[in-house]
C-alpha cells in the first residue's frame, strides 16, 4: 500500500501488481531502459525472492505521476538453481493457467504461484537493497532451521549485463553468519555512500544468549565493507539492549546520523 505522507488528503493506494505476500521491504531502482524495478522478499521459511519490472518508463519531470509505474508491469520470482527470473504471467505460462483462474488470482496467491513455476524456496528473505555504486543486489536471509541454516547469510546478486530488468543472474554468498564471522540472523540492511553495508541482526529473544547463539550475545549492528581488503568481514558497531532486535537502519543525507528502530527490549524479563 502506498501512502503519500506529504498529502493528508490523499487516499492510500493498494499496488496489487507487486504481489501479495509477507513484504518485509521494497528496494527500487531504475533499469538502463528506464523501467522501474522493485526488489522484494517474502519473510517466511521456504518463501521466495521477487522483482517487479514496470511496463512504462520513469520520467524525472513527471513527479508523483510516476506512481502509475507500480500499476502495470511484470512480477518475477527467482530460481537460484538456474539463475533465472520466472515471470508470473498467467497469459504466457501454462502451469499458471492450470492452477489459477486469472492474472489477479496469481497476484493475490503469489506463494502458491511461485511454487507452481518452480521458484527456489529461501531462508526468510527479509531485506533486499541495491548497492549505490555498482548496482548489485544484496539479500538478507535470516535463517531457516528446516534447511539446517541456523545462522543465515547475505547473498549478492549480479543481474546479467548489469541490467536490473534482465531475466538471468548469478549470485554469491557475500557473508555467512556463524561464530567465525561474529554475527547471526541478519535482518535489515542499509548502505552508506561509500558502498559499505550496514546489517542489523534478529536472533529471537527465546534463543538469544543461549545454546548455539550464546557466543553472539545480544543482537547488534554490523559494518561490512563490500570492496577492498576487508570485503565481507563484519565488524560490530553497536549492541542492542537485552531481549531486543534492531531494525530499519537508515542514514540522514549527510550521514552524520543513523536511525535504528529498537524492538521489544527486555521482552523475556
Amino acid at each position: 500500500v502506498e501512502v503519500d505522507p506529504f498529502d493528508p488528503n490523499s487516499t492510500p493506494k493498494k499496488h496489487t501488481a507487486l504481489g501479495r505476500f509477507s513484504h518485509e521491504n521494497t528496494a527500487m531502482t531504475i533499469a538502463p531502459g528506464g523501467q522501474l524495478v522493485v526488489y522484494m522478499g517474502d519473510d517466511a521459511n521456504d518463501q521466495y525472492v521477487y522483482k517487479y519490472v514496470s511496463k512504462g518508463t520513469y520520467k524525472q519531470d513527471a513527479g508523483k505521476a510516476n506512481t502509475k509505474l507500480l500499476e502495470e508491469g511484470t512480477l518475477y520470482v527467482a530460481n537460484f538453481g538456474k539463475g533465472k527470473w520466472i515471470a508470473l504471467d498467467y497469459e504466457k505460462n501454462e502451469a499458471l493457467q492450470k492452477a489459477f483462474k486469472s492474472q489477479a488470482d496469481v497476484l493475490v496467491n503469489c506463494r502458491e504461484a511461485a511454487k507452481v513455476v518452480g521458484a527456489t524456496p529461501m531462508d526468510r528473505p527479509e531485506d533486499l537493497e541495491v548497492h549505490p555504486i555498482d548496482g548489485t543486489v544484496f539479500i538478507s536471509l535470516t535463517n531457516n532451521s528446516k534447511h539446517g541454516n541456523f545462522y543465515g547469510q547475505v547473498i549478492r546478486l549480479f543481474e546479467e549485463d548489469n541490467n536490473h530488468a534482465a531475466e538471468e543472474f548469478t549470485f554469491e554468498i557475500f557473508a555467512a553468519g556463524g561464530p567465525q564471522s561474529g554475527f547471526a540472523a541478519p535482518d535489515n540492511l542499509a548502505f552508506d555512500s561509500a558502498g559499505n553495508l550496514w546489517v542489523v541482526t534478529d536472533i529471537s529473544s527465546s534463543s538469544m544468549n543461549s545454546g548455539i547463539y550464546k557466543t553472539f550475545g545480544n543482537n547488534g549492528l554490523f559494518f561490512i565493507p563490500t570492496s577492498g581488503p576487508d570485503k565481507g568481514i563484519a565488524s560490530q558497531f553497536a549492541s542492542a539492549p537485552v531481549g531486543a532486535e534492531m531494525t530499519g537502519p537508515w542514514f540522514t543525507p549527510d550521514e552524520k546520523t543513523l536511525f535504528l528502530s529498537v524492538q521489544h527490549p527486555g521482552e523475556n524479563l
